[in-house]
């Protein structure tokens, strides 16, 4: 499918913006990373992507304002993706235990689930990794289901823990650092996303899926314990669907 309903725009003095008029789908993911593969090429500036836009930085030309739109419009109407690498799944262990997830209590109550029929959702979904962001690190995922969805909290907490597992709106995801958050931690993974120290600091890439599955609070500090000793990754397969 060619995406060609899209609208070019500027962002201040140097940054110019890329939006196309469709729902998020991996499709769309799929042609916005070879959009950014295609601009690469020609601009050497900072792209980035988010569910249906682009957004490319620093960007500093000696032709017109029109003339750089045509240039964007024939990279984007001549790109085509192409077959790539087979994407990641990351199998992610949680521990959903009250304890580590310290709101799941109010979640559960709020959203009329028991915390099994919360666990039993949560897990079953193959989630699509669409970016990196917020946080390094930080994926935003698409599959949610919508029995999950709950609005953020009305005020958000000041210190979300590193490698809390989390739901907020319409969106799942992992804190990678210790931050302020507005989501509802729902549970706790003892792997690292992001570690400046690995050759690839961020675990996931555009495009990856994540699968999460249910630990108990024993598995979870024996996993603890080994990642702080050995940087501990999750187990990946390729997706060959």
């Amino acid at each position: 499918m060619q995406y060609s309903d899209f609208h070019i725009y500027r962002m201040g003095a140097d940054a110019w913006g890329i939006q196309w008029a469709y729902a998020p789908s991996r499709e769309l993911l799929q042609f916005l990373l070879a959009v950014k593969e295609q601009l690469s090429k020609t601009f050497e500036v900072e792209i980035i992507h988010t569910y249906t836009e682009i957004l490319l930085k620093n960007v500093v030309v000696t032709i017109s304002e029109n003339e750089l739109k045509d240039r964007f419009r024939e990279i984007i109407k001549t790109t085509q993706p192409q077959p790539s690498q087979k994407p990641k799944i990351h199998h992610i262990p949680v521990c959903y235990n009250p304890s580590l997830g310290e709101d799941i209590e109010t979640y559960t109550k709020a959203t009329s689930l028991t915390i099994d029929q919360l666990i039993e959702i949560h897990t079953k979904p193959l989630y699509t990794v669409y970016f990196m962001g917020f946080l390094p690190g930080f994926p935003y995922l698409e599959g949610l289901d919508e029995r999950l969805y709950l609005e953020r909290k009305a005020i958000p907490s000041q210190k979300v823990r590193q490698g809390s597992v989390a739901i907020g709106g319409k969106q799942t995801g992992i804190y990678p650092q210790d931050s302020p958050g507005g989501w509802y931690t729902i549970g706790h993974t003892p792997i690292k996303l992001f570690d400046v120290t690995r050759e690839k600091p961020s675990l996931c890439t555009a495009g990856d899926y994540i699968k999460f599955y249910a630990i108990d609070l024993q598995e979870h500090q024996r996993l603890l314990k080994e990642a702080l000793a050995s940087n501990v990754l999750p187990t990946t397969e390729v997706y060959e669907g």
